[in-house]
């Protein structure tokens, strides 16, 4: 998988009119991946293979905008798609988990019988904010299959929703003004530790984490030091942090005083002026993760007799959205593929028959009175033999450097296509090449979806081979499961986790 990111400078509303507007620098990614024919479909085992574009952050547009061409091709193809989905039509899940003040105070005791003890009433901000949280329609905020999971702090962590169906996040889910009765205390880092531990054990494509409160901690200077750490830590898990700061009655002296944190962990931090405007801005949040469209591409179009080249080369592709061209993307057209040049054309050779009879029923009615020459011999067209069909892969030989085949290869290595370490070039050893997440592994990928040692490569005489470690995730040769052991072939996708790998060897 490949991936391209453009800059574009655009003004992002995140609220409705009522809450703030600013700008900031968007980028749009497109990432292409080759999606090779079923073998096992007799019907399309023979088709081109297709190319899958996942667009981010471009604007949501009719299929017949978008148009991908491969730049380095002397041959003209615009393909356009044959398919578009939106995000909640795609397979990338979504984990939200909201952390949310859950002090007596901030939330609201307004509605609660006064007692003797009570020296503040404060209508807080649960009352509007349930109701606002209501309107949104979480259960399309992502891909079936998302997850949701909501968080109070105070003096101690509630989780007031457990993790589960996105849909299960409402208004209603938070209760009422007594279930908060005597609630204390601004442990907000903690109330972030958990949220992360559930993240981190959430098995989706895509996490965010929301923070909801007045930004402050009971204790500022210890709060500030862990949250630099939970940055980093969300950086690395590639997990999607926001804050949503909102200031209720300033009931303690000691914490009205204290200063924000949040913002050692979160750069952008929202300000809200109403309950409303909470509402309004995770409604922005969630749209923000609703930024990418899904499209499919085919490799040929048998209709003109176009397609692009498969040859198994790198080529420059070129995503055409709207009127705008993207600057090319680096993707391998592979597997190598043809179009089958058709059998015998019998098609025409029975038309021309028909016709030639015809005009020979004519001839006759025409010129009955004169003595009918004879007939001339309908010669039927020559029968061309029919071409070669490409042969496919050829398994990997191992052939020694000096010519003998019981030797090692004298190069075979594996190239990961994304992540962090996307186009590094890891040498196979020879005899075997453990692959995982951590040592003693000889290739070590930073992967969470990978398992410690997830799988080896063996080199042998007969050909370099796969081997299925016991992975939780399982290992993939060209979109397909192996059952433990795989032999590989020169251009091989091999997916592990997340990772793509082109598999490449050189006898």
């Amino acid at each position: 998988m490949t991936k391209h990111t453009r800059r574009w400078l655009v003004v992002a509303a995140l609220l409705a009119t009522a809450g703030p507007v600013y700008a900031e620098s968007s980028s749009i990614e497109v990432l292409l991946q080759v999606k090779p024919p079923d073998r096992n479909n007799p019907k399309t085992r023979d088709d081109a293979p297709q190319i899958e574009a996942t667009v981010i952050g471009a604007p949501t547009l009719p299929s017949e905008k978008f148009v991908l061409r491969d730049d380095s091709s002397k041959q003209t193809f615009d393909a356009k798609p044959t398919q578009k989905r939106e995000y909640n039509q795609g397979t990338e899940t979504l984990a939200v988990v909201i952390v949310m003040n859950g002090s007596e105070y901030w939330l609201g005791n307004d509605d609660i019988p006064a007692q003797a003890d009570d020296s503040v009433r404060c209508p807080g901000v649960l009352k509007p904010l349930k109701d606002a949280l209501d309107k949104l329609n979480f259960k399309d905020a992502g891909p079936t299959g998302s997850l949701g999971m909501v968080i109070t702090y105070a003096d101690r962590i509630v989780p007031r929703v457990p993790m589960g169906p996105l849909a299960n996040i409402t208004g209603t889910a938070l209760g009422q003004q007594t279930d908060y009765r005597g609630a204390a205390g601004l442990e907000l880092v903690q109330g972030i530790e958990q949220a992360m531990a559930e993240l981190h054990r959430a098995q989706t494509a895509r996490k965010v984490l929301i923070i909801i409160g007045d930004g402050r901690d009971i204790n500022p200077e210890a709060a500030k030091a862990r949250l630099v750490v939970l940055k980093k830590q969300a950086s690395q898990e590639q997990i999607q942090t926001f804050a949503i700061v909102y200031k209720t009655c300033e009931v303690l002296a000691e914490q009205a005083e204290s200063p924000m944190v949040i913002n050692a962990m979160v750069q952008q931090v929202l300000t809200a002026n109403s309950a409303e405007n909470i509402a309004q801005s995770v409604g922005s949040i969630l749209a923000r993760m609703a930024d990418r469209q899904y499209l499919t591409f085919p490799g040929y179009d048998p209709k003109v007799g176009l397609g692009f080249t498969w040859d198994g080369k790198p080529h420059n592709m070129v995503l055409k959205i709207d009127k705008e061209d993207a600057e090319p993307v680096g993707l391998t057209l592979a597997p190598i593929w043809s179009p089958s040049k058709g059998g015998f054309p019998w098609l025409i050779v029975i038309i021309v028959t028909l016709g030639a009879l015809v005009l020979a029923v004519i001839g006759v009615k025409i010129f009955s009175a004169k003595p009918a020459p004879m007939p001339m011999p309908i010669v039927a067209p020559a029968m061309p033999v029919e071409a070669p069909k490409p042969m496919g892969p050829a398994k990997t030989v191992m052939i020694g450097r000096d010519g003998d085949e019981g030797g090692f290869p004298v190069v075979g290595w594996i190239v990961p296509l994304n992540g962090t370490q996307a186009y590094q070039t890891f040498r196979l050893r020879s005899g075997g090449t453990k692959i995982g997440t951590a040592p003693p592994c000889d290739v070590v990928v930073n992967d969470g979806f990978m398992s410690t040692e997830h799988c080896q490569i063996n080199a042998s005489p007969q050909g370099f081979s796969l081997v299925d470690g016991g992975s939780t995730n399982g290992c993939y040769v060209n979109d397909r499961k192996i059952q433990q052991k795989q032999d590989l072939v020169d251009n091989d996708l091999i997916t592990l986790g997340k990772t793509n790998f082109k598999f490449k060897s050189i006898v």
